[in-house]
C-alpha cells in the first residue's frame, strides 16, 4: 500500500468530483484555516472547476465559516456541523489550555466580563476587527496583549459566542455566531453519537492513520478518541508499520503503487497537519525548509505522494508570479506536469501565470 497517495485519494486532492465548496468542507469535516488564502485553495485544489470567488461566496452565504473547533485552531467548517464540533471538542481543548489561561489571568471572572462586552459590542451585526475589539476592551480595564487577546477571542469561539464575519477591505472581522448562522439550529449531538460521526469522517478521508494521528487532528482525549474507533471499529481494519497501528476502513479503496501525480499543495493542508509526523510522505531533511522560525508549514510541491519542493506567490498586476522550489531537478515530463498545476492554480485565481522554477 502506499500510504501517502491513499491518502492523497481520500483527501480528495487525487482524483476529486466534488463541485461544491460546502459539501467538501462537511465530508471532510474541517480543513485548517490559519492562512485564509491557504485555506481557499485547499477548497479549490479538491473541487475542480471552482474559482476563488466561489470559495469567497460560500463563506459570505454563510455555508461556510471560520471559527477554533479544532483544538483550539482556526479551521474551516460547515456552519450546519459547528455547534456540534464545539460541543464535542471544545471541553477538551478548554481544559488543556487551562493552565495557561490561569498564567495570563483570564479567570472565569475576567472571562465572563469579556463575553458580555463582546456580546453588547458585537450585537446587531456590528462586525468588528482584532483592532477595534482590543481598542473596547481595554477602555473597560481588560490588557489585550497580542497572546492575551488571541486568547480571549479563541476561548470565545470555543465557547460559541464569536465567529469570523466578512471582511472589511483587507482585516477580519468577528461576529456573534448565532446572529452570523442564525438559520442553523442549534442541535447537539449526544457525545457517542459525535464521537461515531467525527473517528468516521475521520479515518474516511484521513486513513491510513493512527490513534496517535487521531488525538492529535482532533484535539480529544486519548479516552474519548479510543471510544470513538472502538465504536466504529467494526468497520475498521488495521496494519502494522514501523511499530505503530495504522486504522483504515474495510471498504476504503487503497492505493497499492506509485502514479505519475503533481501537486501544488497549500500552506497547513490536511496531507500534512492532519497528522502526528509526515515520514509516510516526505524526508526528514527537507523538513528544515517548510518550518521556518515561526514553525508554520509553507505550500509544497508533492510528486507521487511525497513532499519534493516548496513554492510561493506573488502578485503582480493581473499576474500571480509562482516560484517553485524543487529539492531535486525535474525531469520533462514533471515540468509539464509543473506547469498544467501551475496553470490551473492561476485559472483558480483569475490571474495570468508566470512560473518561475
Amino acid at each position: 500500500m502506499n500510504i501517502a497517495l491513499t491518502r492523497l485519494k481520500h483527501l480528495n486532492v487525487l482524483n476529486s468530483m466534488y463541485s461544491s465548496p460546502e459539501k467538501l468542507v462537511q465530508d471532510l469535516v474541517a480543513i485548517q484555516g490559519q492562512d485564509y488564502a491557504a485555506s481557499k485553495w485547499a477548497i479549490g485544489l479538491r473541487a475542480p472547476g471552482l474559482n476563488e470567488e466561489d470559495i469567497e461566496s460560500a463563506f459570505l452565504d454563510k455555508k461556510i465559516i471560520r471559527s477554533w473547533p479544532l483544538r483550539g485552531t482556526l479551521h474551516v467548517v460547515s456552519a450546519k456541523d459547528i455547534y456540534w464540533l464545539l460541543d464535542l471538542l471544545g471541553p477538551p481543548t478548554i481544559s488543556k489550555y487551562a493552565a495557561h489561561y490561569k498564567k495570563i489571568e483570564l479567570d472565569p471572572k475576567v472571562l465572563k466580563k469579556c463575553y458580555s462586552i463582546l456580546s453588547k459590542n458585537l450585537a446587531n451585526q456590528n462586525f468588528l476587527t482584532r483592532k477595534e475589539i482590543s481598542s473596547i476592551l481595554e477602555k473597560s480595564g481588560i490588557i489585550t496583549n497580542t497572546t492575551r487577546l488571541s486568547h480571549i477571542l479563541q476561548r470565545a469561539g470555543l465557547e460559541g459566542l464569536i465567529c469570523f464575519g466578512p471582511r472589511r477591505d483587507k482585516d477580519f472581522t468577528y461576529t456573534l455566531i448565532e446572529e452570523w448562522i442564525p438559520k442553523i439550529k442549534k442541535v447537539i449531538k449526544p457525545k457517542e453519537e459525535a464521537l461515531y460521526h467525527l473517528t468516521k469522517q475521520y479515518f474516511d478521508t484521513r486513513a491510513p492513520a493512527t490513534l496517535a494521528d487521531f488525538v492529535w487532528w482532533s484535539g480529544l482525549n486519548v479516552k474519548d478518541a479510543k471510544a470513538g474507533v472502538e465504536s466504529f471499529g467494526s468497520k475498521l481494519t488495521s496494519f502494522q508499520k514501523d511499530d505503530q497501528i495504522y486504522y483504515i476502513p474495510k471498504k476504503m479503496n487503497i492505493v497499492e503503487k506509485d502514479s505519475d501525480t503533481l501537486f501544488l499543495l497549500p500552506a497547513f493542508d490536511e496531507f500534512l497537519l492532519a497528522f502526528t509526523d509526515r515520514k509516510d510522505c516526505m524526508d526528514p531533511p527537507p523538513k528544515r525548509l517548510l518550518t521556518p522560525a515561526d514553525d508554520l508549514f509553507r505550500p509544497t510541491l508533492v510528486i507521487n505522494g511525497w513532499v519534493s519542493g516548496i513554492w510561493q506567490r506573488e502578485f503582480k498586476k493581473e499576474d500571480v508570479v509562482l516560484k517553485v522550489n524543487p529539492y531535486k531537478p525535474l525531469n520533462a515530463n514533471l515540468k509539464k506536469k509543473l506547469k498544467k498545476a501551475a496553470e490551473e492554480y492561476a485559472t483558480f485565481l483569475g490571474k495570468n501565470l508566470v512560473l518561475e522554477v
